[in-house]
Parts: structure tokens; sequence; C-alpha cells
């Protein structure tokens, strides 16, 4: 149970593992608040405790000469003959001391007389997050977003000065009242990256249910397990419970080694994809699987990572460009040979038309017929398996890139949904549905964004050749048996060649629009009519796990929303009807 914090938030310690709680008692604690006032001497005034841990307590101290309000923390002089202890305390504020950013809570000084050691922090008004998850359970989708965004940006400013907080959770994450900033506080078992650890070979530091697959086997931990336990405090303020919960802490720590948590999307049917994604990325069972930096988060989030310096690339983005490079000349020879092909499948099959559109260069034929879409097995909104019927199209062999965009944006005199342009060969991401269809509208006679059955006919033969950073065609794959969700497939009626026509990144890259609303499929599970709002996205992008990245695979987002982040890891593609008339018999 939580030391009652009477509205002030104070990062309350974690007693370090192998002490037991020394502190116990009014009277020990009142006894101690006594100390501390001779210690600080007359200019300030102990007023009452904040909250008590198991090798500290945490009182308010008023400054009376800067009329300003501190929560000082007192290390007990019972623990104090342990050199463990009070190094860990000691480390504590060399640590906070170097750090100065907005989402961490600043330390004021440290004092010591005798055997009592203290230190003074700022005292943030309001409460934890644990404090307010206690009160409301699941927390609205905006909040959660918020939050993780700053605490990322703080354990990513801590991160690149080389310290590893290792406590992340609800407890140690302040709510400053009025403005609702969060704040990450108690680096208490926090270790430098140059500094030795403060505990034995293998020993478990931290909270159980927080822990990330290495600290529970005794492994080597860095900063990525402080982004495992972003993720489980990310899962749990929206399902209202951590994604590994039993009966003893030891149960719970054997859970997470088990396999992945409940998918969240069955408690938060509301969930973004992108958000989902984020964080299905936070808490993969590898630490080389998750995120590899804090920053990462605050960006696949749409937001900014507040360092010095210029805008921040992250290098995965590097390497989805240098693998486009390195592909393009297999994409140009695949598109001319198989465009040929195509439209001799076509004229075949269709006869001498009368009319018909041209196909753009930058597009791909498919031919219409029927499919089977769906799983029988997997993600429950895709399920079932059953066949639709599609009319020819043409598909766009890329997503829009940055660079077609702009020459929209001029065009039509619209603001861009940038606020510095990324670079010209990446697929620009941040538009809404709306902005995709006026696109294509603009671009293509006739263009529009496809349907979801369209997006997936024409990546459903291409899921056999994935590279890492994007699918790409393989003449040799098309109509054949394909890999989803671990069962063969079939992909219809397509010609040998037909979908291999030089489509890259439909799997992968960015999420795709699609124009199709988000609803149940005929005979599978019935959906909230708030989604109907909603647009499926497709694809997966290139920070989502492998899992999500297959054609039946579906996400959703809400057509237009005034926070440009839901879009930032999604794109779209164009395509252009190819419905042909036959001669007059």
């Amino acid at each position: 149970m939580r030391a009652p914090g009477q509205g002030v938030a104070t990062g309350a310690p974690t007693p370090p593992e192998g002490l037991a709680p020394p502190i116990s008692g009014p009277a020990r604690v009142d006894e101690l608040a006594a100390r501390l006032q001779e210690a600080v001497g007359p200019n300030y005034q102990v007023e009452k405790t904040l909250g008590a841990g198991g090798f500290a307590v945490v009182y308010l101290l008023r400054d009376l000469n800067l009329k300003r309000k501190l929560a000082v923390k007192v290390l007990s002089p019972d623990v104090i003959q342990s050199r463990t202890a009070l190094e860990r305390f000691r480390r504590e504020a060399e640590t906070v001391a170097q750090l100065s950013h907005p989402h961490i809570v600043p330390l004021h000084f440290i004092g010591q007389k005798d055997d009592l050691v203290y230190l003074a922090m700022e005292c943030i008004e309001g409460g934890s997050l644990a404090d307010r998850l206690e009160k409301e359970g699941k927390l609205p989708v905006e909040d959660v977003v918020r939050v993780i965004r700053e605490v990322a940006s703080a354990l990513e400013y801590a991160h690149k000065r080389g310290v590893v907080h290792r406590d992340i959770k609800p407890h140690n994450v302040l709510l400053e009242a009025e403005t609702g900033r969060s704040l990450v506080t108690d680096f208490g078992i926090a270790r430098t990256a140059e500094g030795a650890s403060l505990t034995a070979s293998g020993m478990m530091v931290g909270t159980p249910a927080y822990l990330s697959p290495e600290q529970v086997t005794g492994g080597h931990a860095d900063h990525r397990s402080d982004i495992y336990a972003l993720g489980v405090m990310a899962y749990e303020m929206l399902t209202g419970k951590p994604p590994f919960t039993g009966p003893t802490p030891t149960a719970v720590l054997m859970k997470r080694l088990a396999g992945p948590p409940e998918p969240i999307e069955k408690s938060r049917p509301d969930i973004p994809i992108v958000l989902m994604d984020v964080i299905n990325g936070c808490l993969a069972q590898s630490p080389e699987e998750r995120f590899q930096s804090a920053g990462d988060v605050v960006r696949a989030l749409g937001g900014a990572t507040p360092v010095s310096g210029g805008h921040p690339t992250a290098e995965i983005t590097l390497r989805m460009r240098r693998a486009r490079r390195r592909w393009t000349v297999y994409f140009v020879a695949a598109a001319v040979i198989v465009m040929g092909f195509a439209g001799f499948v076509l004229w075949k099959g269709l006869g001498p038309q009368r009319t018909g559109p041209a196909v753009p260069a930058d597009m791909a034929v498919v031919p219409g017929g029927t499919y089977r879409i769906g799983v029988t097995v997997g993600q429950s909104v895709a399920r079932p398996e059953h066949e639709v019927r599609v009319d020819s199209f043409a598909v766009g062999r890329t997503e829009v890139t940055v660079a077609a965009y702009r020459r929209f944006i001029v065009d039509r005199g619209i603001p861009a949904p940038w606020r510095q342009e990324p670079d010209s060969l990446l697929p620009i991401t941040g538009v809404n549905y709306s902005e995709a269809l006026a696109y294509c509208a603009w671009k293509y006679p006739g263009g529009r964004l496809p349907t979801e059955e369209e997006w997936e006919v024409a990546a459903r033969g291409r899921e056999g050749f994935r590279f890492p950073w994007g699918n790409v065609a393989d003449p040799s794959a098309a109509n054949t048996a394909t890999q989803d969700q671990g069962r063969p497939v079939t992909v219809g009626s397509f010609p040998r060649g037909a979908t291999a026509s030089g489509i890259v990144d439909l799997i992968g890259n960015v999420w795709e629009w699609t124009s199709s609303p988000m609803k149940g499929y005929p005979g599978g599970p019935s959906l909230p009519d708030s989604l109907l709002q909603h647009r499926v996205i497709r694809g997966a992008a290139f920070n989502a796990p492998d899992s999500l990245a297959t054609a039946s695979y579906r996400g959703h987002l809400p057509a237009t929303a005034t926070d440009r982040t839901w879009y930032s890891g999604t794109g779209f593609r164009c395509v252009v009807p190819l419905k042909a008339s036959r001669p007059a018999s």
C-alpha cells in the first residue's frame, strides 16, 4: 500500500532488494523530522510527512527565505551502516544533479549531519501517476500519449548522458496539478554507464511488475530496460492493469518469460494502431527487437525530442533509405518486364477494348477477379477468410513520396503537414484521410484511395519475399501459396507475375490509408459503431512488430483528427479503376 501523499507528488522511494524496512511507526518518523529540522536550521521549516518507504522518508520542507516548498528525502540512520544503501542514496543525488530537463524533477541540494543524510528536490503539487490510476483506472488515449511522450523524452535525455533509471513505474512519474505535466523522479537505483553497479552481480533491482525479461533472468540490462518498463506503464494506463499479474512477485516475473501479454486491443478496442505499435515495440521480449532509443518512441508518437542540435533522424529511417536505394535497380527491371506481361494478360482476358483508361507510368496493373482475403486464425477483426470480387485497377508502385506531395501542396496552396521537411525520397506521412483522397484526385483522372479489399489483393501475392525494410516484387512468387498467420493462403486467380509488377513497400514501410470504414467482416465479430468513423489502414510501419506486418492485418485511424501525430506513421498510395468496356456485339 502506498503512503498517503495528501495531494502532493513525492516519488516515495522503493526499498532496495535485501533491506528490511527499518522505518516503522509514527514515533520514528517524527524523530527523523526533528533531526531534519535541527540539520537544516532556522531558515527552513519541516511541515509534514509526504511519504515513507523502506529506507527513506519524504518530508515537506518550507524555505522561509525564498517562500518555496521542497520535498526532502531523508535516509534512515538505521540503514546508514549499509554502505550499499548510503552509496545508492549519494548516487541518486549525483545522478539527478546532472539532469536538467522539463520532465525530470530537479534536485536543489544535498546535505548531511552526522548520520543523517538528506536531499531536497522541487515539490511537485499534484499526485503521482499511480494515484491517478488508482482513482480512474483506464485513462483517455490522449492522456496516455502525452504521458508516454513526456516520460520518453526525459529518458532519452538521461540515456544520452549515460543514466539508466531502472525503476520506471507509475509511482515514479509525478503529475503537476496545474499543467498536467509529467515528471520522472526517484533515480535512487539508477546507474550511470561509466559507474559501477550498486548491486551484486545478478541481483534484481526494480519493481517486479515493470522489470524487463533480461532483468528477470539476471542478464545485462541497459537503457532498453527503461523502454520496456515504459511499455508496461503505457499498457497499464490503457487497460487499468499491468500486462503481467499474479498472486506473488515470482509469478509475475515468470509470466513475462512465458510469452507476450494479452493483446491490448482486447481491452481497448479504441486504441489507435500507432499507439498499439509503440507499446508492442516497447514490450518485445528481446532488447534487440524493441525500440532502440526512447527518442524513437517520441518520434513514433509524432513529438520532437527536446534535445539541443538539429532535427534527429532515427537510425531506422536511414536504413530504410539505404535499403530503398539498394533495390531500386531490381524494382525498375521487374516493373518493365512484368508490366508488359500484365498488359498482355489483360488484352488476352478482356479482348480488344473500345475505350479504356491508360495506365499511369508509375502504377502497376492488378487484374479483376475473385480473391480470398481475411484469415481463419489470427487477428479477430480480420476473420473470417472470405471471398471478394474486385474489378481491374492500377495501383501506385510506391507510396506517395514527400517530393510528390510537395508538388501537390504548392499547386493547391495548402499548408505542409511537416514542421521540418523530411527527406524527399521518404513516403509522406502525417496527412489525414481527406488530404490523401484529395491528392489522389489531383494526381490522376479518377484517382482515389484503394479499398481495403483492393489493398489486400495487391499485397497477397507479395508476402513470400520480404526484406527487413519493406517488400519487393518476386516474379517467381506470384500465384503460389504464401504464408499468412502461419498457414497457406491461396492468392486467387492471379496470373503468374501479375502482382510482381514493381510494387514495393506494401508491407512493412508505413501504414497506408484505405477508403474502407472500420467494420466487421461478414460472419466475423461485430465492432463498435464508433469505429465506422475510422478508416482502415494496412501494411504496418517500419517500427511495427513483425506480427503486424502481414497482408491481412487491419488497423484503423480516425479520418480526421486535430492532432496530426496520430498519422505520423501512416502514408498512402493511390489507385485508378481500370474497368474496361467491351466491343458491342
